[in-house]
């Protein structure tokens, strides 16, 4: 009985968890802005072509279906619906800064851009960004 208690508890908790990320992800707003909270976040890796080129290995395997070979939002699954943000254009929908667009990659924007904090570790995500910069023309 009391395994089956705790059980249920997870449930209701992970389901809870679940259902307020889901409402997070659908609120928040499609037109450019800033996120303080980001913008509050340094970068703690230097843009070295060590650390760009860790963070192609990491876009190849794990960004390239959806947002392309060279970061123009259209790859194989872009064309599936969605709106695949452009990476080599100046519009960074959830802020230009190095933080806020860790956050995107680590806490998700969208049911599109779900969050990728349980299948890549933080330093990989900061590799990442420093490669993303190197996307824009």
């Amino acid at each position: 009985m009391q395994q089956h208690c705790v059980r249920l508890l997870v449930i209701l908790a992970v389901g809870g968890y679940a259902a307020v990320t889901a409402t997070a992800l659908q609120s928040h707003p499609a037109e450019p802005h800033q996120h303080a909270e980001g913008q509050a976040l340094e970068n703690p890796l230097e843009a070295t072509a060590d650390s760009k080129a860790t963070g192609r290995q990491r876009y190849v395997f794990m960004c390239r279906d959806c947002h392309g070979n060279t970061g123009l939002g259209d790859g194989d699954m872009a064309h599936a619906g969605g709106d695949v943000p452009d990476f080599t254009d100046d519009i960074w929908l959830h802020g230009p800064s190095d933080g806020e667009i860790f956050l995107v990659i680590k806490e998700g924007v969208s049911a599109d851009m779900q969050p990728y904090a349980d299948r890549i570790n933080d330093e990989d995500i900061w590799h990442l960004v420093n490669y993303l910069k190197t996307l824009q023309r």
